[in-house]
């Protein structure tokens, strides 16, 4: 079995690719079926065909990869197994069983499928990438990196091995591994939105603004409906300073997913800036709303309130977000601030304190030091 067909999974963007390998198809109908992307017409050929020919490991196969395609994974599973038990020395049905027990979240299935592959196969590049992913998933994190790294030797053009690796390193807080890798795999492959976006992400995170702008412009070029990339985009021109484009670009997000709180959040967050702290409450209590067990949209509120004067509204916020979740340094943090302005000193540098044993940082220390003697 040689030919090898691609699926890919898109979670948030965040992307997990599986490759699927079979054998060349042939000239019977079934398989030309399948070649066309008929899959259930291939199945109801091969549904027929398996009746009179119940040890055709290979028909098990095709049809497995059918019911993969239009993702019935217990049925593709069920197909599989019989491929497999008909014909044991096959690595691709352990490769491509891996992929079905991938989607069916049994990882300890997969990862065992995936090494039975290459204790058969051991220059099979696909498995050493997709056992990496398991192994993601599975947090571990250092067999993982071993195996993209196998990956990439076999087939060092393998973009989904330099994402999948580049994720990995990210995950690692090796933003610049990671940078290196999403290059890489631009490199090889520079038609695919998610490598970029996936880039624009650690671009940003490296304060690179300019080039994670770039790249989510790019990613735009490709999904020019892609909330995530308006939100991506505007979090980067609020970091360069020009508000005006993030709102713009907020509002797009919003437009796009209305029921995405944080989007809203955001947005408030560019309003506060731009002084419209009327639209920015507003901003807030739809936040609020949509994300009610979350107290930052209620944080976000009272810092809204403060920048207008109104201390007793903005202190009652933060009281109303710790009793949300006590441990909220934010809030704490904010409330002292309050507190400390209004000259309750006592008050504020006790929330300064909780903040800070929470792990609040943003410059708590020098406030503390300066008011808190």
């Amino acid at each position: 079995m040689n030919l090898k067909l691609y699926f890919l999974a898109f979670l948030a963007l965040f992307v997990s690719q599986a490759a699927f390998s079979q054998q060349s198809p042939g000239e019977t109908p079934g398989e030309a079926y399948l070649k066309n992307g008929e899959y259930q017409k291939a199945i109801d050929y091969y549904d027929i065909a398996l009746k009179t020919n119940t040890s055709n490991a290979d028909m098990f196969g095709y049809r497995g990869y059918c019911r993969y395609k239009l993702k019935d994974y217990k049925g593709a599973l069920e197909d599989y197994n019989k491929a497999i038990k008909l014909s044991p020395f096959d690595p691709d049905s352990y490769y491509n069983r891996g992929n079905v027990e991938h989607e069916l979240h049994d990882e300890v299935a997969a990862l065992a499928d995936y090494d039975k592959c290459l204790s058969m196969k051991a220059d099979y590049g696909d498995a050493y990438n997709n056992r990496a992913n398991e192994k993601v998933i599975m947090k571990d994190s250092v067999g993982a990196l071993l195996d993209y790294n196998s990956a990439i030797e076999l087939e060092p053009d393998s973009a989904k091995a330099y994402l999948g690796r580049g994720n990995l390193k990210f995950k690692m807080s090796d933003m610049r591994g990671a940078l290196d890798d999403f290059d890489k795999a631009i490199s090889v492959d520079s038609t695919r939105p998610d490598y970029f976006y996936q880039r624009a992400i650690v671009r940003d995170t490296l304060k690179d603004y300019k080039g994670a702008l770039k790249d989510y412009n790019k990613t735009l070029s490709f999904i020019p409906d892609l909330p995530d990339g308006f939100q991506g985009r505007a979090d980067c021109e609020m970091k360069m300073g020009n508000i005006k484009a993030a709102l713009k670009d907020y509002t797009k997000a919003i437009d796009l997913s209305p029921k995405d709180g944080w989007a809203y959040l955001d947005r408030s967050y560019a309003e506060i800036q731009a002084k419209d702290y009327k639209t920015a409450i507003m901003d807030c209590n739809e936040a609020q709303r949509l994300l009610p067990t979350d107290p930052i949209p209620i944080v976000r509120r009272g810092d809204a309130k403060v920048a207008m004067g109104n201390y007793s509204a903005a202190d009652a916020d933060y009281v109303q977000a710790i009793g949300i979740d006590s441990r909220c340094s934010e809030a704490y943090f904010k409330r002292g601030l309050e507190e400390i302005a209004n000259k309750q000193y006592q008050f504020g540098c006790k929330d300064l304190k909780r903040a800070q044993d929470l792990g609040y940082k943003g410059g708590i220390d020098a406030i503390m030091k300066q008011n808190c003697q």
